[in-house]
């Protein structure tokens, strides 16, 4: 088995769509069929269980995984040492973030690493931002965009991007909720509540409403904040999201955020990684690139 071939089949292993991993890896697919038929004849086992609506890992699959994203990563470090200093850095850079970071702060930090390293080749995989830190334990990714907790997890290093405060985020439109929350006194037990189902917000909200001793209607619970915004601008409820999110989503012009007293706290946003990751090159100077961009 090649670099190319273990690749291809680690970029499968993650989508578990051979549509999307012929399109994104610019093969075809009989080639990535005949990719795969070629792996599990080596291996001697089905590295996939395939029916007509679904790809799952077989057993082999998953031992082979593992051993890829290592195979992989050793051969990028290797290549790192061996080129000469004097010349410019290349690689590949896994990097997940959610489609809301996409959209607001992370093209600025992707953009100065991209002048600093231009033929470092970016992989940028997107997703709910609740599975960020399980993307870095599982060796799907080299670097995280992440709700950074208050303190990092063991084995993890982090760069902050940014800290925005949470905000309570209201229908734009005249409707019920748009009513309940313009009263003098916000009488908040009768509010729909739209709440992430884990993460700072959640916890925020679950401190307002405790402090108040109030106990919310729950209209919802979603994982992301693009989800939560979509609910509340058609009238769901109100919603608890960061406000850069708030600020640069599509949906801002139809949303607005309440200004009411809380404390709902802030949110720190960055970047994670495996400190073991560190001995990579490529991702020592993504970090690198974060830390030159807050001093410019």
């Amino acid at each position: 088995m090649t670099y190319d071939e273990l690749d291809l089949f680690l970029h499968l292993s993650r989508s578990l769509h051979f549509g999307r991993t012929s399109r994104e890896c610019h093969v075809s697919p009989s080639a990535l069929s005949r990719t795969i038929q070629r792996l599990e004849s080596e291996v001697g086992r089905p590295l996939f269980v395939r029916d007509r609506r679904s790809v799952e890992l077989a057993p082999a699959g998953e031992a082979l995984k593992l051993h890829a994203a290592e195979t992989l990563s050793r051969w990028q470090a290797l290549r790192t040492r061996l080129s000469d200093s004097s010349e410019r850095l290349t690689g590949t850079i896994g990097i997940f973030a959610s489609v809301t970071a996409c959209q607001s702060f992370l093209p600025d930090a992707l953009a100065s690493f991209r002048r600093r390293h231009p033929d470092i080749h970016i992989r940028l995989e997107t997703g709910y931002a609740m599975d960020a830190l399980a993307m870095l334990s599982r060796g799907a990714v080299d670097v995280a965009v992440a709700a950074l907790p208050s303190r990092t997890p063991p084995g993890l290093v982090s760069r902050t991007l940014l800290v925005t405060p949470l905000v309570f985020v209201a229908p734009a439109s005249d409707c019920e909720v748009s009513r309940l929350v313009e009263e003098r006194t916000i009488a908040w037990e009768r509010v729909p509540m739209v709440l992430p189902s884990t993460g700072p917000g959640r916890v925020g909200a679950e401190r307002f409403f405790r402090r108040r001793r109030v106990k919310p209607t729950l209209y919802g619970e979603v994982p992301g904040n693009e989800a939560i915004l979509s609910l509340v601008s058609l009238g769901c409820g109100v919603g608890v999201v960061p406000r850069v999110v708030m600020e640069k989503s599509p949906l801002r012009t139809a949303v607005r955020g309440l200004d009411v007293e809380s404390d709902l706290g802030d949110l720190g946003v960055g970047v994670c990684a495996e400190k073991s990751k560190l001995r990579n090159a490529v991702v020592r100077a993504f970090f690198g690139s974060l830390e030159q961009g807050a001093q410019a």
